[in-house]
């Protein structure tokens, strides 16, 4: 069952960046040794190694890849350093403190003292994906707000998801090579009621969660036909603490969830899917989040 300590992630500290950056900035080493100072806004391509002030995280640019260093700044006298994966592929090894940022989430370690390794990859500006890779820490991804709420998914060692982010609406695809007896991918989405859906997502399984179509107070869930047939889609609600409801829906079917009571009606209706690219669009208010200062969540 969920419980209070599991629900603790809506409290924790998540400031992402402040909105003037300072005068510091991060270097990137190309291969043939030049070292180039980057300023705030300032853009970069790979193969390159950009390594943060602390000169202890570092983002290792595939060719082709471009970076954007959006600057930093001290928040509780701790200095907080961010940067915009524009395109490509990148390797990242960072901290709390250096923030590694997509068209479709922010990604950092779980806590203040906490590191992570993880693959990270944008797609044509509206799609982006992350892999975290072994021995690392819990990674955490955030991908946009309900009200004031931030949705998140949390990837264990050595697991993968692709997200996607339209208003309110969340899209991912977990990677087929995901090792899933041993956790699954969680994808948080908190309502504005109080209540927290909490999914819990097998390997090779394309799904969605975000308001139901034409009606107010419910929320759909969405396991998509693509899906992996021997996996669930696993639903937890709870409100303050206490679970409320839980149930699975296999590939082709959407749950509904009541906003305010967490009940979940399952309904066993075949959904005809786009692929994932396609199935949702990023908005510009979504757009400009990934690229801008963003205050408390």
């Amino acid at each position: 069952m969920l419980n209070r300590i599991r629900l603790a992630w809506a409290a924790a500290p998540v400031a992402l960046l402040a909105t003037a950056a300072s005068a510091f900035a991060a270097d990137a080493k190309f291969a043939d040794g030049r070292v180039q100072r980057l300023q705030p806004g300032e853009e970069v391509s790979g193969p390159a190694v950009v390594t943060a002030d602390n000169e202890k995280d570092t983002v290792v640019l595939r060719k082709g890849a471009v970076l954007r260093y959006i600057g930093k700044e001290t928040e509780k006298g701790v200095v907080v350093e961010s940067l915009f994966l524009k395109s490509g592929a990148a390797d990242v090894d960072t901290s709390f403190n250096t923030r590694i940022s997509t068209p479709a989430f922010w990604a950092f370690p779980e806590k203040a003292e906490a590191r992570a390794a993880f693959y990270a990859e944008t797609f044509d500006g509206k799609t982006a994906y992350a892999r975290s890779k072994k021995a690392s820490g819990l990674l955490r991804l955030f991908a946009g707000q309900v009200g004031d709420n931030p949705m998140e998914a949390q990837l264990g060692e050595g697991q993968g998801i692709t997200l996607q982010r339209s208003g309110e609406s969340l899209s991912f695809t977990t990677d087929p090579h995901n090792e899933w007896q041993r956790g699954l991918v969680r994808v948080l989405y908190p309502l504005s009621t109080g209540l927290l859906v909490d999914l819990y997502v097998p390997k090779a399984t394309t799904g969605a969660i975000g308001p139901k179509p034409g009606t107010s107070g419910k929320t759909d869930v969405s396991n998509m036909v693509t899906s992996w047939k021997s996996g669930k889609l696993r639903i937890q609600t709870a409100l303050g603490g206490s679970m409320t409801g839980e149930g699975e829906i296999g590939p082709g079917v959407t749950a509904t969830i009541d906003n305010a009571s967490g009940r979940i009606e399952v309904g066993f209706v075949k959904v005809e899917f786009a692929t994932l690219k396609a199935a949702v669009s990023l908005t510009s208010e979504f757009a400009s989040l990934a690229t801008s200062s963003v205050v408390k969540p």
